[in-house]
């Protein structure tokens, strides 16, 4: 296996914004095969990297045999902070989360990623903690699978697929990714192409299943205090329930003040804690969307703690 069997997502763009360099600790959140970190390294930095997933935490380890200044740690990016202590890093440079699903986790069908291979319906990122998506959909109510499939799916068909979820596993457990996809196929109106129905039912699961939202969120508010001043953080997501949180987070955070407007003259103390580095969401360019197709979703978004 070759250091960086994948492409990395927006490689460029993300190494001009965190600007890696002797001296400098940056912190990749999602490690994966290590393609954005093995050019911090080159550049000269050091990085610690974090994943959930046990295979890309191997890959980790096994490239810091090779490569002085990398660190490893399975844990999620939402315990970024628990990272830097047991490594005692006390602040950082840069941080960097490329959030989704990496190519080799879409690849191995025991991770239940993909409706185009036959496989148990598992969804998690950690195997070894948390619920199954088979165990979810088998516990939840009608009503709260809907909600599930419309909150993170954001699918018109969440109550008719819901509906039809509930009647199948009476007959027999929902426990495969065909069982999952050929229940959705059946309730599909004529003509009706089943693959992006498909893709958001399963992203709604996995995000359900690994809480990824949350993670998201719980980072996101604790970056300020784990960056030096002048340091940056980029978040590359692929999917508009994700961009749009980062993008709230940073428009709050770049307010010069967060009182009420009853309150004058900025008396609660809390002030703008960060800069906008893109004014809008960074896209790959039509040459790397060429080479590499998984770019063409993603949406970059990049700050600095002032």
């Amino acid at each position: 296996m070759n250091d960086a069997p994948h492409v990395p997502v927006l490689k460029d763009e993300t190494l001009g914004l965190l600007q890696p360099g002797q001296g400098k600790r940056i912190i990749d959140g999602t490690f994966g095969f290590g393609g954005h970190s093995l050019a911090m390294l080159e550049a000269g930095a050091e990085v610690l990297g974090l994943d959930l997933d046990s295979v890309a935490v191997d890959t980790c380890r096994r490239i810091s045999g090779d490569r002085h200044g990398l660190k490893c740690k399975q844990i999620s990016f939402r315990d970024l902070d628990v990272a830097m202590a047991d490594v005692g890093w006390e602040k950082v440079d840069g941080v960097l989360l490329d959030l989704g699903v990496s190519s080799f986790q879409l690849d191995d069908p025991a991770k239940g990623f993909s409706y185009r291979a036959d496989s148990p319906l598992d969804l998690r990122f950690d195997q070894e903690k948390g619920i199954t998506a088979a165990e979810l959909l088998a516990a939840g109510s009608e009503a709260e699978i809907a909600d599930l499939i419309w909150k993170w799916g954001e699918e018109r068909g969440s109550r008719r697929i819901a509906r039809a979820l509930v009647r199948a596993r009476a007959e027999g457990p929902v426990d495969t990714t065909f069982k999952l996809r050929e229940v959705v196929q059946g309730v599909l109106p004529r003509g009706k192409k089943p693959e992006p129905v498909l893709s958001r039912v399963f992203q709604a699961l996995r995000i359900a299943v690994n809480e990824e939202l949350d993670a998201l969120a719980e980072v996101l508010a604790k970056l300020p205090g784990l960056l030096h001043p002048g340091g940056v953080f980029v978040v590359i997501s692929y999917h508009s329930l994700e961009d749009r949180l980062v993008k709230r987070f940073i428009d709050r955070e770049k307010r010069d003040c967060l009182c009420p407007p009853e309150i004058p003259a900025c008396v609660c103390g809390h002030h703008k804690v960060l800069k906008p580095l893109t004014r809008k969401a960074v896209r790959a360019t039509q040459l790397e969307e060429r080479r590499n197709s998984r770019a063409r979703s993603a949406r970059l978004r990049a700050a600095e703690i002032i």
